[in-house]
């Protein structure tokens, strides 16, 4: 017997000293294994790659003349594996590892054309206008106006319905198929335009003119198109309904050249693999032109990585693409409503966007896993806007609207830790819910300039029923720094405008089909103009031309004098 008590006594002290040790083993793997690791190294701006490095246990060693970068930590509370997330990549539906190299330049140097040419203007969603403005009257005045048309309830443009605005070179724009008095027309702006009509319209900036036929996919197009921003004659298109009339067609997203507007490539969006059995895509996409690669989410749940393997023949006249697709796909029991309507913004290797559940995630591209996940109280339209100081000072500004919420809900304005997912401050704003969504649908600015200290959010719905609140925020502290009560809700983005001495303007479109010119630093409503119709997609500007369409079909070009 005393043998057995023994060797009783000694199991349990081993199991008393085992146990302790795997479970110190099973949250080591957990947050090393399946989110790559919680300690995130922060490159150095200067660094050769500028790839933020999830694999390094060490702080890396960088040149002297670079910022000192700390370790950054990721609350537990934050870890994909926290919120029950499991994800894989795909290709042609098998389950694959993948490593890159991908790092998105700095804001500035998205874009190699002139122009706006993506939702907000670039990957940090920051620059919705391109070039500066000559404000003497500080007068909105009509330049003009195209008539477009609609499909069943679906009338001219809705949210979140931006143009792209592009000045092409001479040397590409004369291989193009525009039309030959615009072909030869120098400075020709070309302003290209997805609506509901389910058509992509090609216009002059300067005076509404036609530069081509349009495009007719013959289906709505809720969403902003996106030209390449090398300049290569390439356009991306998503889709928002797959029904005209009793018919019901396909529904995805598509990539057009612009040598001769054919498409060259087609994702349909009800494809198998998605967790999800809804194809469309609102979302617009960004492009890492260093890797030829393309970056889109659906409203499928998936997060897509196009390799594009572009080639343009500028003496031949020819534009061709061969994509390689991977596919980010998870699922949560935490997240109840996949798909993605705001637009993925990006920081070097990390990419960001919110789900319909009301999911916030980072993904490392290089690697297409979650590094963070947060939950932002509701569906997410409004696409998130980037702010990058230096170092490892980069935040993210995200805001919800009221849906899941229901009646009387919160739109919560945040400003996140965009490295370790850590809110840094938060304000909530009560907000009606009917059949149209109160909340932030709009997208915000980030102020450059003499409102550098500013970032300005639109609340829908957020004082009564049909009105809003557009409010500047301090970046640092987020208190309020100024509010407009607007009579009618804006679902359409604010967008910021600066004279060459850095003045800042705002141009605010409502649903009531008003366009108003505020003063940057002040909130003052300087003018506005009737524009005919419930304004719901987001104005472009290039200089002092703005172009925005309405829901009463019509698309329009404003000067600000």
């Amino acid at each position: 017997m005393n043998f057995f008590k023994a060797l009783l006594i000694t199991n349990i002290i081993i199991l008393i000293l085992i146990v302790p040790s795997f479970i110190v083993l099973d949250k080591y793997l957990a947050r090393h294994n399946d989110t790559s690791v919680s300690n995130i190294i922060a490159s150095p701006e200067n660094s050769d790659s500028g790839v933020i490095d999830l694999n390094n246990e060490e702080p890396v060693a960088t040149p002297s003349t670079a910022p000192t970068e700390k370790t950054i930590s990721i609350p537990d509370e934050l870890l994909p594996t926290y919120h029950g997330f499991k994800w894989e990549v795909l290709k042609d539906k098998d389950w694959i590892d993948t490593e890159k190299n991908i790092s998105f330049p700095n804001p500035e140097k998205y874009n190699i054309i002139e122009g706006v040419t993506t939702f907000r203007g670039n990957n940090f969603r920051n620059a919705p206008s391109y070039g500066t403005a000559q404000v003497n009257e500080k007068k909105l005045e009509k330049v003009w106006s195209i008539k477009i048309g609609y499909i069943d309830v679906w009338t001219g443009v809705g949210w979140n319905g931006q143009p792209a605005i592009v000045k092409w070179s001479d040397d590409i724009r004369t291989k193009m198929n525009i039309v030959e008095n615009k072909k030869n027309k120098t400075n020709l702006k070309e302003v290209i335009y997805g609506t509901l009509d389910g058509k992509i319209y090609f216009l002059d900036l300067d005076n509404g003119e036609s530069t081509r036929n349009p495009i007719n996919i013959g289906y709505p197009i809720k969403g902003s198109v996106s030209v390449d921003p090398r300049g290569l004659p390439l356009l991306y298109s998503g889709q928002g309904i797959e029904k005209r009339g009793g018919v019901t067609g396909k529904i995805g997203f598509r990539i057009f050249s612009l040598i001769d507007q054919k498409m060259l490539y087609f994702i349909n969006g009800l494809e198998n693999s998605a967790y999800r059995h809804w194809g469309a895509f609102d979302s617009t996409p960004l492009v890492d032109t260093k890797n030829d690669t393309l970056y889109e989410c659906g409203e499928n749940g998936i997060l897509y990585s196009v390799k594009l393997n572009s080639n343009f023949d500028l003496s031949a006249g020819s534009v061709s693409i061969n994509p390689e697709v991977l596919r980010y796909r998870y699922k949560s029991p935490s997240v109840k409503k996949l798909g993605t309507e705001n637009s993925i913004a990006i920081y070097k290797n990390f990419s960001y966007f919110v789900d319909n559940s009301g999911y916030l995630q980072c993904v490392d591209l290089n690697t297409l896993s979650p590094v963070w996940v947060r939950n932002v109280t509701d569906d997410t339209d409004s696409t998130i806007a980037i702010e990058d100081l230096g170092g490892s000072n980069v935040s993210l500004y995200t805001a919800c609207e009221v849906d899941h919420q229901g009646k009387n809900g919160y739109s919560y304005v945040r400003k996140i830790n965009a490295l370790t997912g850590e809110l840094i401050w938060e304000n909530k704003y009560q907000c009606t819910f009917s059949e149209t969504n109160g909340g932030a649908l709009a997208s915000p600015i980030v102020g450059k300039n003499d409102i550098s200290n500013l970032v300005i959010f639109n609340i829908a719905k957020s004082w009564n029923t049909n009105g809003g609140k557009l409010i500047a925020f301090d970046k640092e502290t987020g208190k309020e720094v100024w509010l407009i009560n607007m009579d009618r809700y804006c679902w359409s983005s604010p967008v910021d405008i600066y004279t060459k001495d850095g003045k800042s303007y705002i141009i605010q479109c409502d649903s009531g089909g008003y366009m108003h010119l505020i003063e940057g630093q002040t909130g003052n409503i300087l003018d506005r103009i009737p524009l005919g119709g419930n304004v719901e997609g987001s104005p472009a500007v290039y200089d002092d031309m703005i172009v925005v369409g309405t829901r009463g079909q019509k698309i329009w070009g404003i000067k600000v004098k």
